[in-house]
């Protein structure tokens, strides 16, 4: 079942040179499937996944993984290391790739992530396609 699917945008930092044209930065289009929802009759490892497609033209060519699922998480109160985190290769949009997080040992209130990648695997393509 599809928890959320909508735009996802980052605000830009105060004092920002473009901050008069849009408030705005970047934008995701975001899809949160709750797999438990819709079959609650398997025990998942993996509940929630989070599918991430580009939808803004200004993109950063380096990854912010780690700075999105840090916001993601905390916006919709999701455990990264039970996410399935699936983002479309902004290059070449027949290609998905799947992240990993694991938490960095900081001591203060906000959770850091280090953020691995890998292909994405059949079966998980599988699982996320009836909702994308």
């Amino acid at each position: 079942m599809i928890f959320y699917d909508g735009i996802y945008r980052l605000q830009r930092k105060s004092g920002s040179v473009s901050q008069d044209t849009d408030k705005y930065s970047c934008a995701w289009r975001i899809r949160i499937i709750d797999f438990a929802l819709s079959r609650p009759d398997v025990r998942h490892i993996r509940p929630i996944a989070v599918v991430i497609t580009y939808v803004d033209e200004f993109l950063f060519k380096t990854n912010c993984a780690e700075s999105m699922g840090r916001r993601i998480c905390r916006d919709f109160n999701l455990d990264a290391g039970k996410l399935l985190w699936v983002e479309q290769d902004p290059d070449d949009s027949t290609n998905m790739y799947v992240a990993s997080f694991k938490p960095k040992p900081y001591f203060c209130f906000e959770k850091y992530y280090y953020v691995d990648w890998r292909p994405i695997l059949g079966n998980e393509l599988d699982a996320i396609q009836p909702f994308i």
